[in-house]
Parts: structure tokens; C-alpha cells; sequence
């Protein structure tokens, strides 16, 4: 590990600021520092939104046995399920564990059943939301986020949704 990543760590477990733990977490997941493997366990551990936890799993995935991977997997997987029940049109954690940085990278590189199983949970939760919720945004192979729908277009698709709803 070199001493840029070895600052990073320390800043990301420093700072109180979401989107730069974010932004630490991803540029780390893609870097794999040699003997990262606890940080990201701690990371997975720290974290409360579960695109950022998926995140922390990337990167440990890189280091720990399929065994190890399963238990945080199948944590995952429990908190994916209950989604629903508190925000059932969780587009940002649903789009971002989607794109091709997260379980479908996860699922390719690995060919682990638990990121299998955590992958189609994730796609029937994300089907079963209206359509206004779907398609908004992405992240590249590097975790950077992109459009992919025009932000007027899907604001007057959510207000109409809400509106046919009468909410």
C-alpha cells in the first residue's frame, strides 16, 4: 500500500462527509491497495446506504474467500429485502447497485452464488417499481455517475406519478 492510499483510509474513516467517503470508497475499489481487505470489511461495516456498502464489497471481495464474501452477501441481501417496506421507489441505491461498477461486476468477475442470488433480488425489487423510477441514472466501470434520462423529463414523469396517486 503507498502512502496515498494509506491517507485515504485514514480520511475516509476521518471525515463525516457522505459523499467524500463515497468518492474515497470507489477511487479504493478499483485501486485494490495491498492489504485493504480490513478496511473494507470496516467500510461495509460503517456504512449505512447499501450502494455504499455494495462498494465496501467490491473491494473485499477482492481479497476474501468466496466463504467471507457469502456472510457479508447474505447481509446485504437482508437489508435489499426490507427496502421496499420504508422507501418503495428507492431509485438511487437500486441504479447504482445495477450499473456495471457494482453486482453485475460482482456477478461477471466472481461467479459467486450469493452475488447471483443478491443480483436478482435486486432486479424484482427494482421491476417491481413504476416506470418513472427506472432508467434515471448509472455509474461507468469506475463508479463515476452519468444520465441517462433528461432530469425535466424525469421530474414531470414522478410528479404525474404522484399526482395519478393522489399524493
Amino acid at each position: 500500500m503507498n502512502e496515498n492510499e494509506a491517507e485515504l483510509m485514514n480520511e475516509y474513516f476521518s471525515t463525516k462527509e457522505i459523499a467524500r467517503r463515497n468518492v474515497i470508497l470507489k477511487q479504493l475499489a478499483v485501486k485494490y491497495p495491498e492489504n485493504a481487505k480490513d478496511f473494507f470489511l470496516r467500510a461495509f461495516k460503517k456504512e449505512r446506504y447499501l450502494d455504499m456498502k455494495c462498494t465496501a464489497l467490491r473491494g473485499y471481495a477482492h481479497y476474501a474467500s468466496e466463504e467471507e464474501v457469502e456472510t457479508l452477501a447474505k447481509k446485504l441481501l437482508e437489508l435489499l429485502k426490507k427496502i421496499p417496506a420504508h422507501t418503495p421507489y428507492d431509485y438511487q441505491e437500486y441504479e447504482q447497485m445495477r450499473s456495471v461498477f457494482l453486482l453485475p461486476y460482482l456477478a461477471e468477475k466472481y461467479r459467486y452464488a450469493c452475488f447471483d442470488e443478491l443480483y436478482r433480488q435486486l432486479e424484482k425489487q427494482y421491476n417491481d417499481m413504476p416506470d418513472c423510477f427506472k432508467g434515471i441514472f448509472t455509474l461507468d466501470e469506475n463508479g463515476n455517475a452519468y444520465t441517462l434520462r433528461d432530469p425535466d423529463e424525469v421530474d414531470r414523469s414522478m410528479m404525474a406519478f404522484f399526482e395519478s396517486r393522489g399524493q
